[in-house]
């Protein structure tokens, strides 16, 4: 048996029963084995007890519910609590604010699907925000990479325009754009940008209904590819959100950075 293959199942079987009563039973037989050892195994493997990881994951959906207008009282008993009082408890202690505050657009969490594999896998939840109906107009220059490009080339060519344009190190929010080029999957554009025209620059616009905005603490050009990705390959379809292209923006601001996402 391929214990990987069996915790996907698992998994699935969780998820699939979001808004129903899961039958822990079951995913002991998922695993063929007894309810104590699969617990065990999964909290070995995940840190966290299966109960914990359907509980963060109910709380990660129903903020998406509630993003979209339903009632507190009717998602509370979606995701099978007794009371809105105790989801609301649960909510609080999860989110770090109250289900109703949603609706202005305050950060929520995501808890990811989980999916196991041989190599490591990603059980962190982090913040989120859904912004509507904002419109980008930036100036920006833009350079060709390799869709398999090292990171330190992101980065020598942010330090490439700031040692050519010495305000790039004195504004207090700066752009990058990863611009998709149609009929080429093996390049593309990376643009660096400002509010206001530049030296070289172009104008572009960017519009969405609809933004997914996580925040990054580190500048580095590892680290924030490595959350694009993660984000794309993970946090999204744990969302069940889809992206409605293959750009994204990021934002630097001085002491973080914002990794805007277009969705559909």
């Amino acid at each position: 048996m391929n214990i990987y293959l069996q915790l996907n199942k698992l998994i699935a079987y969780l998820e699939k029963n979001l808004t129903k009563k899961i039958d822990y039973n079951y995913t002991a037989k998922i695993l063929g084995t007894n309810l104590y050892t699969a617990e065990q195994v999964f909290k070995l493997l995940t840190g966290i007890t299966m109960k914990e990881y359907v509980r963060n994951r109910r709380l990660s959906m129903a903020a998406c519910d509630l993003r979209k207008g339903r009632k507190v009282i009717d998602v509370a008993l979606d995701y099978n609590y007794t009371s809105p009082s105790a989801f609301t408890r649960s909510f609080i202690s999860f989110h770090k604010i109250r289900p109703k505050e949603v609706k202005k657009g305050v950060s929520t969490k995501v808890f990811p699907v989980i999916h196991f594999n041989y190599n490591d896998f990603i059980n962190k939840d982090i913040n989120y925000q859904i912004i509507k109906n904002h419109k980008f107009i930036i100036y920006t220059q833009k350079e060709k990479f390799s869709v398999d490009h090292d990171t330190c080339l992101i980065e020598n060519y942010w330090q490439k325009q700031k040692d050519r344009y010495p305000k790039l190190n004195n504004v207090h929010k700066r752009y990058g754009l990863s611009e998709h080029i149609k009929n080429n999957s093996k390049e593309f554009y990376y643009h660096i940008g400002l509010d206001e025209k530049w030296p070289g620059s172009s104008k572009i616009t960017l519009s969405s209904e609809t933004w997914l905005v996580f925040k990054n603490s580190s500048f580095k050009a590892f680290d924030i590819t490595n959350n694009i990705n993660n984000v794309k390959d993970i946090y999204i379809p744990s969302l069940k959100y889809y992206l409605k292209e293959k750009n994204y923006l990021e934002i630097y601001h001085d002491n973080y950075v914002e990794l805007w996402f277009a969705l559909k």
